[in-house]
């Protein structure tokens, strides 16, 4: 990674969202799920929507955490664009959320929002399946030879 990358991954860090209205972010956006799924946090970042748009794409991602949005979280989701009506597009389910054609002087600020939402204790749940309970057992040491 170059500097530029190696910085925006860090202002990541500091902001909860990636910004990666660059050219080939393939690479900063693998490093930058790889550090939310190791702090176990909903991954959020903004993209452009071609090479020369005007307008941006905002995705949240819950696969990184051990979570999935609640019913709650979902219209608190749909909610955020609504007021100024921000994004042309958006799709929310409980594992992932996408706003498409989003202006760029908002973007930022809709992914701060976004993340916010997604983090708040009462707009999610254990990702798991209603009526399985976790099991714990013995671990058997076996020998070979």
């Amino acid at each position: 990674m170059n500097g530029r990358e190696r910085t925006r991954l860090s202002k990541a860090r500091e902001d909860g969202y990636l910004d990666a209205r660059c050219p080939e972010n393939r690479l900063l956006l693998q490093a930058y799920g790889m550090w939310c799924w190791r702090l176990k946090l909903p991954m959020v970042w903004l993209e452009r929507r071609t090479r020369y748009s005007r307008y941006a794409r905002v995705k949240l991602e819950m696969f990184t955490s051990a979570n999935r949005l609640n019913l709650k979280g979902q219209k608190r989701l749909q909610a955020v664009c609504a007021p100024g009506n921000k994004a042309g597009w958006t799709l929310v389910t409980a594992h992932d959320a996408h706003w498409d054609h989003v202006a760029q002087s908002s973007a930022r600020e809709l992914a701060r929002s976004v993340f916010r939402a997604a983090i708040n204790s009462g707009n999610y749940e254990r990702n798991q399946q209603e009526g399985t309970t976790q099991r714990t057992g013995k671990v058997l040491q076996m020998q070979v030879g």
